[in-house]
């Protein structure tokens, strides 16, 4: 039986009659729609810190390597001890209570960082979130497999990354917006805690949402059968590591890629805003709402695009999924790295717009591929692995490496636009080359996947 072909009652039991259809179509869809408004959550929470560069410089007397730890290793490092056993959890019980529990929890983390008085209360609430933040995208990927027909995997996951760079773009319109309405806001000094700044508001305001909506996850959010599984139990970590290591032809480049494809995604990210500000002298209030918005618009455009072609290039090659990703990085390098050498923020912005419809049209394809080719029972503990990857060490040595290169190499930050070029000039061509290595034992797999659950 194909995935397309199975269908459940509302009571979870597995059937083939017409009636049956009930949780692939609206069921389905709902569950799809809020993993996406929880991704959309898990972005604004992370990246809203990266508007606050220079007045986390400025209040606390940081530098940018401080600040890079607070974007990066802070995080990342919490997330990487976090993701295995929350992932393992996942792929035993139900999905939707590790999501609705972790997203409650970097909620109020999120919160608390308006109480955080310098580098190490920032520290910490950021290791909170970067340790729940890794329970909710393995479960979500996980739970819409399960949730949607096969064929139509590429469009579920473009609308649930399109919560990804949605929630990337709010974290900047939304927190560049609450800046300008806090900035006549006096610094407030708390007895027994110390000064609360004014840009240290914004956390508070964003943490409520997230509750609400981990209320929603837990109480209306159906928790799908899984497809295709015959482990109830899951499989403990080494066979999970025992299988990646049969399929090492497919992994080792694609996971070599993925991980330079992270560095740039997020070590470049992080230091965005602080680009515009250095080099066009465009304050947070300003360059939050103008990239937001074209982030925003042009990665909908880039997801459901690539939805699409992801789709269009799976009914002629086994490896469409993969080839779509492959073609994403390729095509958006070079707009890229034009974007920081533009003389004026306008021609910047626009070609980073261009750029991101490009880049992100991958990213529904590299989710399909990567549940297509794993038993259901380990797919939250594989995600957890490429999230590692992509999310946590990308995520942590990118913003650190962009910062030490700042430090001590331009020793100046003004010349953070040559030290993204640089950066970007050796991530990019890495991680097309690696991707294409991956696309002939991709499609290989991806024909005996099919063949064992026809």
């Amino acid at each position: 039986m194909s995935a397309s072909e199975v269908s459940t009652t509302g009571g979870g039991e597995m059937a083939a009659s017409p009636p049956a259809k009930v949780r692939p179509g609206a069921l389905g869809w709902y569950t799809v729609w809020m993993t996406t408004l929880v991704a959309v959550m898990s972005q604004i929470d992370r990246g809203v810190l990266a508007l606050f560069v220079q007045p986390l410089k400025r209040d606390f007397g940081l530098s940018d390597t401080n600040v890079s730890f607070l974007l990066g290793f802070a995080f990342t490092f919490f997330y990487v001890v976090g993701g295995p056993p929350l992932s393992r959890l996942a792929d035993r019980g139900i999905r939707k209570n590790v999501i609705s529990g972790c997203l409650a929890t970097w909620s109020l983390a999120t919160g608390l960082c308006a109480l955080a008085q310098g580098f190490w209360g920032f520290f910490a609430a950021r290791a909170v979130i970067g340790t729940s933040e890794s329970g909710c995208g393995p479960a979500s990927l996980s739970m819409i497999a399960d949730a949607v027909p096969r064929e139509k995997l590429p469009r579920a996951y473009a609308l649930y990354n399109s919560g990804f760079v949605g929630g990337i773009a709010l974290s900047l319109i939304v927190g560049g917006v609450l800046m300008g309405m806090l900035a006549n806001i006096p610094t407030i000094a708390v007895p027994g805690i110390g000064s609360i700044h004014n840009w240290q508001w914004v956390f508070v305001i964003l943490g409520v949402p997230g509750l609400i909506i981990a209320f929603l996850v837990r109480f209306t959010v159906p928790e799908p059968p899984r497809k295709d599984g015959h482990r109830p139990e899951g499989f403990p970590i080494k066979e999970v590591f025992r299988f990646v290591y049969s399929q090492r032809a497919l992994h080792i480049p694609f996971i070599t890629g993925v991980l330079f494809m992270g560095l740039q995604t997020y070590g470049l990210a992080a230091w965005l805003p602080a680009f515009y500000e250095r080099t066009y002298g465009w304050g947070p209030a300003r360059i939050g709402p103008l990239l937001g918005t074209t982030m925003l618009v042009s990665s909908v455009i880039g997801l459901f695009f690539g939805a699409w072609l992801a789709e269009w290039l799976g009914k002629r090659h086994d490896d469409g999924n993969l080839r779509a990703l492959f073609l994403a990085q390729l095509l958006s390098f070079p707009i890229y790295s034009a974007a920081y050498l533009m003389p004026s923020p306008w021609m910047a912005l626009g070609l980073v717009g261009v750029a991101s419809v490009f880049n992100v049209m991958g990213a529904p394809g590299f989710n399909s591929a990567l549940q297509l080719a794993t038993p259901n029972e380990m797919r939250s503990q594989i995600n957890v692995m490429y999230f590692i990857l992509n999310n946590a060490i990308a995520g942590s040595l990118g913003p650190t490496l962009v910062a030490l290169c700042t430090d001590y190499i331009a020793h100046s930050e003004a010349d953070l636009r040559y030290v993204i070029l640089g950066f970007r000039m050796v991530a990019g061509p890495l991680t097309a080359f690696f991707l294409w290595k991956a696309l002939k034992p991709y499609a290989q797999v991806f024909r005996q996947r099919i063949a064992e659950n026809a």
